[in-house]
């Protein structure tokens, strides 16, 4: 595990944004106006591989949306939608599970994920993340959005 990981506790849910993270930001849009996004399928094994340690995954996301949704149940994953305001909702979601953020790890690449990133107990961003972002994270990965984020986080748990 990379040195910075090896020095904090692991977490007991790891929180991620879905566009930009779980997708590499882009939209697929058809006539009738339906959604299209495209998903790293290493992510899907990964999130097996995290709870096998004893993590959980939740995707929360800005959008409501039936894509965020589907690609969530594959996964089997919590889904949180709709959010407005992604910290003040993990917080809500934290003290009905009688955890805090101190058991929490957050990954998000933009602007409206940095009230999430500033009070997890350790923040991760990927490659291409707004630089915003990128200056307030801990950590960064190697990985793009939509390109195996969860997968690479996976394998740098479990070493």
């Amino acid at each position: 595990m990379n040195s910075k990981l090896h020095k904090i506790q692991k977490p007991k849910i790891i929180f991620t944004d879905f566009d930009g993270c779980l997708t590499d930001d882009r939209v697929w849009l058809n006539q009738e106006g339906e959604e299209f996004v495209a998903a790293n399928r290493k992510d899907g094994l990964a999130v097996k591989r995290i709870k096998n340690l004893g993590i959980q995954v939740i995707i929360a996301s800005t959008e409501t949306n039936k894509v965020v949704t589907a690609r969530g149940n594959k996964m089997g994953v919590e889904v949180l939608q709709g959010l407005s305001d992604k910290a003040e909702s993990i917080e809500q979601y934290l003290e009905q599970k009688n955890l805090s953020w101190n058991d929490v790890w957050y990954i998000g690449n933009d602007v409206n994920d940095l009230g999430a990133i500033r009070k997890a107990k350790f923040s991760i961003c990927p490659s291409d993340a707004v630089k915003t972002v990128k200056k307030v994270v801990d950590f960064k990965l190697k990985s793009k959005g939509g390109y195996g984020v969860l997968s690479e986080l996976a394998t740098l748990l479990e070493s």
